[in-house]
């Protein structure tokens, strides 16, 4: 298997971090989206277990996260539909890599929400669809007040960092929360009003836009979940218009599960899933 690391310019001029693992005889592909504040190099299970399967894995630090951006992680985006647009360039590069191919998507948390956009707008030639803990609804009970008021700071304040997030609410493996907060590739600060705000948005197109998604899906989500809301898994299964779809709720399960103690369980759900449709 080869790995090499390589850089996009974005349609605004951003240098992008890229990355992939190619086995030598490629079967299929996938593009694989990251969370908010991570980056592309926290999925080595994953890659190792998507490359097994002879699937081309590829990747990349999104905009103000990892190594795209060279003065450290700041989690900032002016829009989401940036991030959009430099999916669809990147899911065009798997595709011509990979001619005759089939291609899959896969989404981790705010890559999930980006995932399940992205699609919806610009209906892509996906073979399939994997949405792990995807934000697609903010949390139950939040106030409209609150709402108003982050509108009223990202006009002003942009850059200000307002939404900490829970570290301790990806996984029940101690080892797991203490790698993310050492990992000097993760933002570790309060997320920006503009990302925040930016994302609701997103999130909230997802919601009234749902019907739109098609592609065969399958999403995964602890229902002890901090960080996204499961209770957007479940909605958007139920609204999507996708013949071909699975939702698997995981007990207990945190926000990262593929790093959480069902790791093994959840891994097998989406190679199992990816297997059957590779053909």
């Amino acid at each position: 298997m080869n790995h090499f690391e390589t850089s996009y310019t974005s349609h605004d001029g951003l240098n992008l971090y890229l990355q992939a693992w190619i086995p030598e005889s490629s079967k299929a592909g996938l593009l694989l989206v990251h969370g908010l504040g991570e980056h592309s190099g926290r999925y080595e299970g994953f890659v190792k277990q998507m490359t097994s399967l002879g699937i081309a894995v590829f990747t990349f630090d999104g905009r103000g996260h990892g190594k795209s951006a060279p003065k450290g992680p700041t989690a900032y985006m002016d829009t989401a539909e940036d991030y959009l647009k430099d999916l669809h360039a990147l899911f065009g590069k798997v595709q011509n890599y990979l001619p005759g191919k089939p291609v899959f998507l896969f989404g981790h948390s705010m890559g999930g929400g980006l995932v399940a956009g992205y699609v919806i707008k610009y209906r892509p030639e996906a073979k399939g669809v994997l949405l792990s803990s995807p934000a697609i609804k903010e949390a139950e009970g939040t106030s409209p007040i609150l709402i108003a008021v982050s509108g009223l700071i990202n006009r002003l304040f942009p850059r200000l960092k307002v939404l900490k997030l829970d570290i301790s609410g990806i996984s029940r493996i101690q080892e797991e929360v203490q790698k993310y907060q050492t990992d000097p590739l993760v933002y570790q600060g309060n997320i920006p009003a503009r990302t925040g705000y930016e994302l609701y948005q997103l999130m909230q197109t997802i919601q009234r836009e749902a019907r739109e998604f098609s592609l065969s899906v399958l999403i995964i989500h602890g229902d002890a979940d901090r960080l996204t809301n499961p209770n957007g898994s479940r909605e958007f299964y139920e609204k999507i218009s996708s013949e071909d779809k699975t939702l698997k709720i995981f007990p207990g399960g945190y926000h990262e599960l593929l790093n959480d103690l069902d790791q093994e369980k959840a891994l097998a759900v989406l190679s199992d899933w990816v297997r059957e449709r590779m053909d």
